[in-house]
């Protein structure tokens, strides 16, 4: 064996103690990456903004806030801001099944369809029109944000078909449930 004398010498013992405690970091850092929950991008305002304004481009963002109750909260807050008309809970129903809903700035009717098919016309009547035009039905479900965009309003009145499936005709019997038009 030739010695060189340039090359740093290290004893056995302390070379062996270094690789320990590198493979310690490594299997605890290890251990923590398993362990730590995903940690996913914080909603700022703007996401909460953007998912008001275009919840069809932004539906994953209105998922990831309804499994937040802080952020739920506040896009609540923002969608009563925003809204051009509201319908807050309810009193507690008589029967599991409402077809009408009465608020002061609007009405919500549900229909079966006459075919019996299994489809749902929701009728939205606005007691007052205003110069925006609305063009999605807000509802919050068991702290679930949902919405369906409206087809166009005429004298006051909008109609969208939706299948017997669909989390808004829960809603629409739950007395808790809130609407917004925006």
């Amino acid at each position: 064996m030739t010695n060189h004398s340039d090359e740093p010498t290290i004893r056995l013992e302390d070379a062996t103690a270094h690789f320990v405690t590198l493979e310690a970091y490594r299997q605890l850092d290890t251990s923590l990456t398993a362990h730590q929950p995903d940690t996913m991008r914080q909603l700022t305002f703007a996401d909460l903004l953007a998912a008001a304004t275009n919840p069809e481009i932004h539906a994953e963002t209105i998922t990831r806030i309804s499994s937040n109750a802080k952020q739920a909260s506040r896009f609540a807050a923002l969608l009563r801001s925003m809204a051009i008309y509201t319908q807050p809970s309810q009193a507690a129903a008589a029967s599991a099944h409402m077809d009408k809903r009465t608020g002061e700035q609007f009405d919500l009717e549900l229909k079966t369809s006459s075919r019996l098919d299994g489809a749902y016309f929701i009728i939205i009547r606005l007691h007052k029109m205003v110069e925006s035009t609305p063009q999605h039905l807000y509802y919050c479900y068991n702290n679930n944000y949902n919405f369906i965009s409206l087809s166009s309003v005429h004298n006051g009145v909008a109609q969208v078909m939706v299948g017997e499936h669909n989390p808004v005709i829960d809603a629409f019997n739950d007395p808790a449930a809130e609407f917004f038009i925006k």
